[in-house]
């Protein structure tokens, strides 16, 4: 059984996640939790009201209050046992803490086992204080016990009469006296001759019993040989113990309790030699047949320095520190002792050992998890801040090199995360296989590393080495895979910190992103003009969203008689400072921020909209196609959305076709949505199929109606026969497999009659119309297309 069942528990806790996980674990050991506060006004508030048995609590809190003062100030309106919780094991940190006479001090992050044990050790210390103080007030009881209750047998001899003692009045029943056989059925049955005998041979007699058992009320029956005149007259006290026996019980049960704690409990004297101890002490020092009283501290490994500070004051000493058992094995144990506040002569310090071998072994354990990345061994995030925050190390960072996977997202996209993952690692292992021995690999995320670099003399031959390692393409699967790397490097400065030394290197890769991939780009501060314009064009997609400056045009599809068939939907953003924005600068940049979902929800309003007024014009024929994203697709929200600006309009699912690039399409997610929306009624097509990693196999899916071939493959003015052959390859295919071909990107004659003669079913580009607004369309969309 928990000591901390049914305990009456606050939690004072300013972190939400470390709150909710006290309160959880200490549900599960059967306690209490009364309340959660943040601040210390809180702690006070939930201590007064619920009067918690058990308080936990952090020292740093919210509202810039800390849990020392809070200890202190609820230590004045009530005793409570306080447990400290920290991140912090500082000197100062551990010295404040120790001037509150905490019972307990736990070191964040700790696990279950490490909370139940330190709970019950302060609930077992609390108690055996208040039993020394219960002794205390027991000397007070028996000063007052001078006035017993005296107790006269009745002249008739059947029955007893109580005098004095107040406390005893009406014990029996409603009135001072008792009847004789009433007074015998007080004992148990076994008792009763014995005490009928004392009684009438005029014998002493002695016997604690329980006159209330409801109530649990004890008293102390006294009789002596006292002869009045002629009369014998029975004269005797009686005394209340009631809580004596009480205690009795406490003490007891203290005494299992303390035997079957899993931490060794020993009681001290002033030298630190053992006069008691528990049976985990005896275990865990000397085995289970060892003598264990008599033997000091010291002798298993307890600093004497320890010793003499805590003779010289009344402080409580909490350490971790090595101690040997009787083998000679060392362990790491966590020990705690205190002065007894009100200790006899030879008692003197109440001492707890724990062995916390399992629980150093888990700290290094979770310090390797939480530094390291689980998927390719290199250091996380939470390491190079580390590094980042550490002056020691920062100060011996000499350059810092910014790594970005090229061609990574295509490979997830189109081969799935496992595949991803298995060329993450293997980019980890070139990196770290390439760097010397005093660098550091670290993955900062997603497909991005960083090195952190001690030895400056050779960073471009460095750079060098790890683009070359990158030259031979990946094997996973039997699938060869080419990766490259974009690389930006940035040299420390005096004056400038580690993070700015970072944000340097990051820079300079984007540059280097820019400027072609591939290649090794170092800082040089008009590399931030680039930068910065990067991040107004995401701030201002912000506030173009919220300000509604985004607006659609529609490029028109015409047949291959020339006419007009479906619309493109394509987004613009004009910005008041800037003027126009191309998409190629800012469709990317919502997709990196996530603001892609609120983009298309926008773009998908317009749609609609647009679908409406072809309606109404009498053009219902002319179907509107717009491009989604996988990230627009795998969002179950703007989906739903999606079809609720369909019914706000009246518009049919087969009046829209939805453009998905064929990368995205290898997403195993996305393939499901696609087949519900192809369900659904609406029309998917294949953006750019061909200029990317094609699969000739998504052409048998039957969600997919529209082939779209990407104008990469549109031969030139003065021909491309090897690009003829391909597309006219394509196209055959494509209408053999009953699927529509569009070719987009006709900007000449030429090319149009190429794509005639080739057999497209659609054509879209420049040469037909330039992207206008719905309203500029209308009234050109009534008469048919002239045939180029």
């Amino acid at each position: 059984m928990s000591l901390l069942e049914n305990k009456r528990v606050l939690v004072v806790e300013d972190t939400t996640i470390a709150a909710t996980y006290l309160a959880r674990e200490l549900a599960a050991l059967d306690a209490q939790v009364v309340g959660l506060a943040r601040s210390e006004e809180q702690a006070l508030e939930l201590a007064e009201k619920f009067s918690p048995e058990l308080i936990l609590m952090d020292i740093h809190l919210a509202e810039g209050s800390n849990g020392i003062d809070a200890a202190h100030a609820i230590g004045r309106i009530q005793r409570v046992p306080v447990i400290f919780t920290t991140a912090y094991s500082d000197d100062a940190t551990l010295a404040s803490a120790l001037e509150a006479s905490p019972y307990g001090y736990m070191v964040k992050p700790f696990n279950a086992k490490t909370l139940k044990v330190t709970c019950e050790t302060a609930l077992q210390r609390f108690a055996l204080e208040q039993r020394a103080q219960d002794s205390e007030k027991r000397f007070k009881l028996a000063a007052e016990a001078a006035q017993l209750g005296v107790m006269e047998m009745k002249g008739d001899g059947r029955g007893f009469i109580f005098t004095g003692a107040k406390s005893l009045l009406h014990r029996f029943g409603s009135s001072t006296s008792i009847d004789l056989n009433r007074f015998y059925d007080l004992f148990k049955q076994e008792e009763r001759q014995e005490v009928a005998a004392c009684i009438e041979q005029n014998k002493s007699l002695h016997k604690t019993i329980c006159i209330d058992s409801q109530n649990d009320i004890w008293v102390d029956i006294l009789f002596s040989d006292i002869n009045v005149a002629e009369s014998q007259v029975h004269i005797g006290a009686v005394i209340d113990v009631t809580e004596r026996q009480r205690q009795s019980k406490k003490l007891r049960l203290s005494s299992i309790i303390l035997d079957q704690l899993a931490e060794g409990v020993a009681v001290l004297t002033r030298d630190f030699t053992i006069i008691d101890c528990n049976r985990a002490l005896v275990d865990l020092m000397v085995g289970k047949t060892g003598q264990l009283i008599g033997k000091s501290l010291v002798d298993f490994g307890v600093d004497s320095h320890s010793v003499a500070m805590t003779k010289n004051k009344s402080i409580m000493l909490r350490e971790k520190i090595n101690l040997f058992n009787a083998r000679g094995e060392q362990f790491p144990a966590l020990l705690t002792v205190t002065e007894l506040t009100a200790s006899c002569d030879e008692e003197k310090y109440i001492a707890t050992v724990s062995d916390i071998s399992e629980l150093t072994r888990a700290e290094k354990q979770l310090e390797s998890l939480a530094f390291t990345d689980s998927l390719t061994g290199a250091g996380n995030r939470n390491y190079l801040k580390l590094a980042l925050n550490d002056r020691v190390f920062s100060d011996n960072i000499q350059a810092l090199i910014f790594i970005d996977l090229d061609g990574f997202k295509a490979i997830n996209d189109t081969h799935g995360h496992d595949v991803g993952d298995e060329v993450l690692c293997e980019c980890a292992m070139r990196l770290k296989h390439t760097i010397r021995e005093n660098d550091t690999l670290i993955r900062h995320g997603g497909d991005e590393f960083v090195i952190l670099v001690q030895q400056s003399d050779d960073l471009q031959a460095l750079s060098e080495r790890l683009l070359a390692v990158f030259d031979d393409a990946i094997v996973v699967n039997d699938l060869l895979l080419p990766v490259g790397v974009s690389l930006g490097v940035a040299e420390a400065e005096d004056g400038k910190t580690a993070n700015e030394l970072l944000k340097h290197a990051d820079i300079a890769m984007y540059e280097a992103k820019r400027q072609g991939k591939g290649q090794v780009v170092f800082y040089t501060s008009q590399q931030d003009a680039a930068i910065q314009y990067r991040l107004y064009v995401e701030q201002g997609l912000l506030d173009a969203i919220v300000n509604h400056e985004l607006y659609a045009v529609y490029q028109p599809i015409v047949d291959s008689t020339g006419t007009i068939v479906a619309l493109e939907a394509l987004c613009r953003w004009q910005s008041q400072e800037v003027g126009d924005i191309h998409p190629d600068s800012f469709i990317p940049i919502a997709e990196e921020t996530g603001l892609i979902n609120e983009l298309g929800l926008k773009m998908l309003r317009e749609v609609c909209i647009a679908s409406a007024l072809l309606k109404e014009a009498g053009l219902g024929h002319i179907r509107v196609h717009v491009n989604v994203s996988i990230l627009q697709l795998n969002s179950s929200e703007l989906v739903k959305q999606f079809m609720t600006f369909l019914d706000e309009f009246s518009v049919n699912a087969d009046d829209i076709v939805l453009e998905v690039t064929e990368s995205a399409m290898h997403d195993i997610g996305t393939r499901r949505i696609l087949r519900e929306l192809y369900t659904a009624g609406f029309t998917i097509a294949i953006d750019d199929f061909g200029s990317g990693y094609a699969s000739v196999s998504e052409l048998s899916e039957p969600y997919t109606h529209i082939v779209k071939l990407d104008k990469s493959l549109l031969p030139g003015d003065n021909g491309h026969e090897t690009k003829r052959i391909i597309i006219d390859t394509l196209i055959q295919m494509c209408n053999r497999l009953g699927k529509s071909v569009l070719l987009e990107g006709i900007e000449t004659e030429e090319q149009a009659m190429f794509a005639r003669q080739a057999g497209c079913d659609m054509m879209q580009g420049f040469l037909y119309s330039r992207p206008m607004t719905i309203n500029e369309l209308l009234p050109s969309l009534q008469a048919p297309a002239a045939t180029p």
